[in-house]
Formats: C-alpha cells, structure tokens, sequence
C-alpha cells in the first residue's frame, strides 16, 4: 500500500513540474510590477524619497502586475489540469473534465459559503478598521467568483477526482436513448455532479478548520514573547501555504497585532506592517522572511541542482537558477518550494521549521524590518532605511546581509545532507533509463513498430493505459503474463521493468513518439492488434541468446585499464558497495552515491549502456566479459 501511494505521489510531483516552470517568469512580473506601483504610491505619499524602479513606467508596471497575478489567480485550475492529465494517460478529456469540475466546485462553495452567511474579503478590511473580531473564514474572488479560498489543495483534489472517474467511466455504457452520453462524454458531467457534493462537504470542513487557525494565531500573535511569536508565525504560514489557509493565519499578524498612533495623520493604527509604515520602531517582526527567502531557498536551489544526477543537471539547473531568482529578488516562493514539496514533503517539512527558527532569531538579535509585497530583495532595496536593529534606524540591513549568509549555509547544508541521506528524489533524481548511445533499431514503417509493439504487449486488449515519459514507454496492462519481454527487446527496448500492474520497456528518447504512433495505430487498427505476439518454438530463447552468441567469449587484454575506468565513472573506489556480473553481459553494481555516477564517463571506459534502478543499485552493459571485468574490478577495490 504504502509503496503504491509513494508511486502515485512521485507521478504527481512529475505532473507538477510543467506548470511550476511557469511561475519563475510569472512571479517576476508580479514582482516587479508591484514593487513599481508600491514605490509610486510611497513616492507620493511621502514614505520613500528615492526611485528603484523608475525605469518602468507605470504603463507597463500595470501590465506585469496584471499578467503576473492572472498566472498565480489560476495556479489551483493548472495544478487541477497538470494532476488529471498524468493519472489518465495524458487524455485531454480528463484536462475538460478538470477544468469543468474546478469551476463547479469554487462555483459551488461559493454557494454553499453565501448561504451560510460568510463574508467577503473587502468586508475583513472594514472590520478591522473599526476595530471589530473578524469571522473565521472569508470568501475572495477565485477567477472571477467569490468563493472560499482553498488554494492549490482544492485544485489537485479537483484533479485527482477528475482522474478517478475518468479511468472509472470512460467507457461506461449508457441505455440507447443515452447513447450520446456514454464514453468519454459521461466523464465531464459525473466530474460536475461530483464537484458539487465535494463543495458541500468542504463548506463543512474547512470554515472549523479555518477557525481552529484564526484562533490560534490571535493567541500567538498577542503574546507577550515576541520572538517566539514571529517563528511561530513562519513555521505555521509556511505549512499551510500548499492548503491556501495561510491568508487566515497572516491576518491578525498583518492587520490587527498592536497599536500605534500616527504622528503624522495621529490616527491609531494597527497590525505589524501599517504599524511598521506609520514609523513604529517595535514593528517589523516578520522580518525573518528575508532570510529564507532571499538566501536560504536560493542555496537549497543550488543543493537540489548540485544533487541531480550528471546527466539531468542542465535541465535541472535551468529550473533552480529562475526559481531560485525569483525568490530572491521578488520573494515569492512558490515556483521553488513547489518544485520539491510533492515530492519530497519531509523536505519540505524541515524547510518550514528552519524559516520558523529563522524569524525567531531575526527577532531575537533585535532586528525589525517591514514589507509590502514580500520579503524579497525589491521591498528589501525600498525600505532598509525605514528598519531598524536594537533601535538603530537604517541599520537593519547589516542583520540582513549577515544572517542571510549563514542562513545560506544552513540551507545548503541540511538539504545535501538531507537529499543524501533518505535519497529524496527531487528534481533530477528521478529514476530514468536512457538508451545507450549508438544502439538502435532496424528501420521500419511506423504502423508495422506500432502493431509489432502492441502485440508484444498482449495486444489491444491487455492495454488498459498507454503513455511514455522521456526514455520509456510505461503500459499499464491487464496480464503481465502476456507481454513478451523478448519482443520488446528485439524491436529496440533497452530493458523492461515490472512496476506493480506497469510494464516499462526503455526506449530512449523515441519513447514519446513510439507512444503517438501506437495511439494513432489503434484508431484505425483491424482484428490483428487483439493478437499478442507468439513466438515460434525455441524463438524466445534464440532471442536471449543472440546477443551473447555461443562458445566461450575471448578475454579482453585490456580489461585491468578499463576497469579502472569503470570505478572512476562510478564515484570511485569508496562510491561502489559491490559489483557482480549478471545475465553475461552486465555488471550489477550497488553505489552509495547515484548521484556522483557519470553515465557519459561510463560510455567513454566502454560500456554499451546504464540502466539506474532503485535503492542505488544500477546495471552497466559492457558485453560477454562483464565476468572478466567484475573479477578485475573486484581486484583493484580490494588492492590496498
């Protein structure tokens, strides 16, 4: 059970990847954007005396700003998207059905949330004007219809129902009359149906759970240790933000935490950043954010991309260094955090008790520091002069820098080790084979490799899902007992692996284009594709057999130098555990380190092709003396 769940939460952390990519460019559009518009308002209002951002003009600091909030308004609806499309097979039908159930369901709640007499979010601001106890929840407008907010947890439960019932009616069959119903089609109307009793049962559920929030975080928020307050405040904001609950909890910090009167206006304000603006020097004590967000998540950035495994490390890299850069000039998080907390939640676990330890400290060493928008370099750059440490105007920004620092380190430190150590699989360590260089197929017509491809998978019939990610196609399939692994073998496949009721035969980078001309075989294919493939008698053993050929192999002379160079590519002496040889033409190797393994060097000492499996274990493909080579190289790593 537990090793299915794990499966099915790394495919939607995979799922999640697409639209997360998005956010780095969305983010700094709403950063910049709102940082001008911010400047000019504080411009005009006295605040601030210097331009930063002058070179926007308002024009265009409007139009970022717009296009910037329009990708993070719909992030639920992509997430509901991205979840339904990889749990079905990539079927659009299920991205509709997504989307139509995502838009009843908000539509819904907002029903059920009005007759239950819940209030608006411009009603909030009022009441905490006038000095009122503010309810438990509220309702905002989410695309376009006041709703209550559930974040980006209503949209991958919105996505996971979508695939759910999917995959449960796809195919029902519905009485003639009702003929135009059945199908696909069924799908979108039962996913509406279903969406509205998953709004009634959220209006119950989350407005307690709101409460619980908001009720804790007064108590918090009005306690007399500050310091413990403030980490406490970071601790918890970060652990409701994948849930959209954080808003609750950021209000009585935000809005109604203390008093101060305006010596400008000598109006009584209150809550930590209107208190912090109207120049009270105790306010600011959320200050910490600074710190995790402007260096510590770029330095867990550079963790995850320095753990990817060799071959992943561009991809991956490019993913970090645009996240990582939003973070640290606009302060908004998401696009990194998102990129490992489905994945690796523990991860993400500790990344909230460290901004928690980080705002207690921050607090603690007597640093106050205000922000608008967020905590990232742009609110940094505009107002280090309106902070203070123990009491010293302008001079917050030493803590700042200073801190940071060491929070960088901290970061950098806790997730290699943690990555390493309970082998998270963040981006760039996923399990993926890759075709060896320079093998390949003989050539053939698409729809003879798409027919020979689904007969060797027991034909139309034992295929229940097809999709393929980058290196391999993964069939989901009624009888393993039908796939010939032979087959897939002679018509190219590197391997094939069994995953629970998935077959998996590595192709390499065709594997994505194999999986198109199979689903465009099917739509036209006759009575020849619900045949599995039958090999003659003896062929499945003449198929085993023909790589390795008859006879006894001749020795390489030059096995001791390429063993050398095997360990090398493989992290070195201290990197292997073991090495044995297996099916005679291959090395099965258990490293402690997949991620020092170097697959080109691997190439280049000679070895046909890697295969990485799990739990560190790999199988290097060097040929009919992978015997010869597993003696030598167990010679050299006992050779003191």
């Amino acid at each position: 059970m537990w090793k299915k769940f794990f499966a099915l939460a790394q495919q939607m952390g995979k799922a999640l990847m697409l639209p997360v990519s998005i956010l780095p460019i969305a983010g700094l559009l709403l950063g910049l954007g709102s940082a001008r518009l911010i400047e000019i308002q504080n411009l005009a209002s006295g605040t601030i005396t210097k331009t930063t951002f002058g070179f926007i003009p308002e024009w265009l600091a409007t139009i970022m700003k717009a296009s910037g909030d329009a990708i993070f308004g719909v992030l639920p609806l992509i997430f509901a998207i991205a979840v339904a499309i990889a749990y079905t097979g990539n079927d659009g039908v299920s991205a509709l059905a997504a989307t139509v159930g995502f838009m009843v369901f908000i539509a819904a709640l907002g029903a059920f949330g009005s007759a239950r007499g819940f209030v608006t979010e411009a009603q909030i601001q009022d009441l905490i004007q006038q000095g009122q106890d503010t309810p438990n929840i509220w309702m905002k407008p989410v695309l376009g219809i006041l709703t209550l907010d559930t974040g980006v947890f209503g949209g991958l439960i919105m996505g996971c129902i979508a695939a759910y019932l999917f995959n449960r009616f796809f195919r029902i069959k519905l009485p003639q009359y009702l003929g135009f119903f059945a199908g696909k089609r069924f799908v979108p109307i039962i996913t509406s149906l279903v969406a509205i009793a998953v709004a009634a049962l959220m209006s119950l559920i989350w407005p307690p759970i709101g409460g619980a929030i908001n009720s804790f975080a007064n108590a918090a928020a009005s306690g007399n240790n500050i310091p413990l307050s403030a980490g406490l405040y970071a601790l918890v904001e970060r652990s409701l933000l994948p849930f959209g609950l954080h808003h609750v909890w950021n209000v009585p910090f935000f809005f109604q935490i203390g008093s101060y009167t305006d010596p400008v206006t000598n109006q009584l304000v209150r809550g930590d950043i209107n208190r912090f603006f109207a120049g009270d020097p105790t306010a600011g004590i959320l200050g910490g954010g600074y710190w995790f967000k402007m260096f510590g998540l770029p330095a867990a950035a550079m963790a995850i991309w320095q753990a990817a495994k060799p071959k992943n490390r561009a991809i991956t890299g490019s993913l970090m260094v645009s996240a990582a850069l939003t973070s640290f000039l606009t302060g908004i998080t998401e696009p990194l955090e998102f990129s490992f907390l489905f994945v690796a939640p523990a991860l993400y676990a500790i990344h909230a008790v460290m901004a928690g330890i980080c705002d207690f400290l921050f607090v603690a060493l007597g640093g106050r520091m205000g922000f608008t928008f967020s905590q990232g370099f742009i609110d940094f750059a505009l107002f280090n002069q309106l902070g203070n440490w123990n009491g010293n105007k302008g001079e917050v920004w030493k803590l700042i820098v200073g801190g940071g620092i060491v929070t960088a380190a901290v970061y950098y430190f806790v997730f290699r080790a943690a990555i390493r150590l309970f082998d998270f699989k963040t981006p760039g360590r996923e399990v993926e084979e890759e075709l060896p260089e320079g093998m390949t197929v003989a050539p053939a017509a698409a729809g003879g490799m798409a027919l020979g491809l689904v007969q060797a998978f027991g034909g139309r019939s034992n295929i229940e899902v097809l999709d393929a990610c980058i290196t391999r196609l993964r069939i989901t399939v009624k009888d393993k007992s039908k796939v010939n692994k032979a087959r897939l073998k002679a018509l190219g496949a590197s391997g094939v692996l069994e995953v629970g009721n998935s077959v998996q035969a590595i192709f390499g980078p065709r594997s994505e284009n194999l999986k198109t001309d199979m689903i465009e075989y099917l739509k036209t294919a006759g009575p020849e594709a619900d045949l599995g493939y039958t090999p003659a008698a003896g062929e499945a053993e003449v198929a085993e057999e023909a790589a390795v050929g008859s006879g006894a192999p001749a020795r390489d002379p030059m096995a001791a130098e390429k063993a050398e160079n095997l360990i090398i590519a493989l992290g070195g002496r201290r990197n292997i555990r073991s090495v044995e040889p297996a099916a005679l033409t291959r090395l099965r190797v258990e490293v402690a380190d997949d991620s020092v393994v170097d697959d080109s060097a691997l190439s280049a000492a000679g070895a046909n092709g890697v295969m990485h499996l799990t739990d560190h274990k790999l199988h290097v493909l060097v040929g009919l003396n992978a015997d010869q080579y597993a003696d030598e190289m167990k010679r050299q790593l006992t050779h003191v």
